[in-house]
């Protein structure tokens, strides 16, 4: 298996929306980011990211424009399964791209989705492949997603062991690694107590977190491209 995490942009967020304990207004670079999995002859996104210049100014993100990158590395074309961890746009806007890919997402993501104001998202998930999970869902053998329900009310993460260690794709039930390393919940929630049970059982159990804007991951892992690491 490989897997690689593609940052598509940079911005700054306030520590309080990272962290529930921390009421400063201190600001923080984050990433903008996604995964990339190959395992078993399969290619395997987690989430897919955003490419509006409109939304990104909006959110002040310095959007990078990612795809001959990650052209090297997979062909967009032959995508076969794309697990979704929540509906906000950074991380489903860009499904429409993929339309022979079976998609796993939580059915109250999925029904969340259905009222986007992107109608690509809402077309593209009312087509075939689309399986909606309402507590966990084993994909080949290996990725177990599972509902959260933390910050979103459907929002998932996705677990997988590699190399005798234990992983699992946070979503933004994490926005950083510290989330789980220092037990610390997220600021910004639909439920408190699942996105703190979530973090502490994964801390408990010794999980390594990837989460989607930490920027010390493009900082700590091999670099591939300019905006591209290998995890292993």
């Amino acid at each position: 298996m490989q897997l690689y995490a593609v940052k598509f942009g940079e911005s700054l967020l306030s520590s309080k929306y990272i962290f529930r304990d921390e009421s400063s207004e201190k600001l923080i670079r984050i990433s903008w980011s996604y995964y990339i999995a190959k395992h078993n002859n399969k290619t395997i996104l987690f989430d897919v990211g955003f490419r509006d210049p409109i939304t990104a100014n909006e959110w002040g993100i310095e959007l990078c424009n990612v795809n001959e990158e990650v052209k090297k590395i997979i062909n967009l074309n032959r995508v076969d399964v794309i697990f979704i961890t929540h509906s906000h746009f950074d991380h489903i806007d860009n499904i429409d791209l993929f339309p022979d890919a079976q998609i796993i997402i939580s059915y109250e993501e999925y029904l969340h989705a259905l009222k986007s104001v992107n109608p690509n998202v809402k077309n593209r998930l009312l087509k075939e492949n689309v399986v909606k999970i309402k507590d966990e869902y084993l994909s080949e053998d290996k990725f177990k997603f599972k509902v959260i329900g933390g910050h979103t009310t459907g929002s998932s993460v996705v677990y997988f062991e590699h190399n005798n260690k234990d992983y699992v794709i946070t979503g933004d039930e994490c926005y950083t690694c510290d989330n789980l390393i220092k037990t610390r919940p997220i600021g910004v929630y639909s439920s408190s107590e699942n996105n703190k049970s979530f973090i502490n059982e994964a801390f408990e159990k010794g999980y390594i977190s990837l989460p989607y804007h930490d920027i010390t991951i493009f900082q700590t892992h091999n670099k591939v491209s300019n905006n591209i690491v290998q995890i292993f």
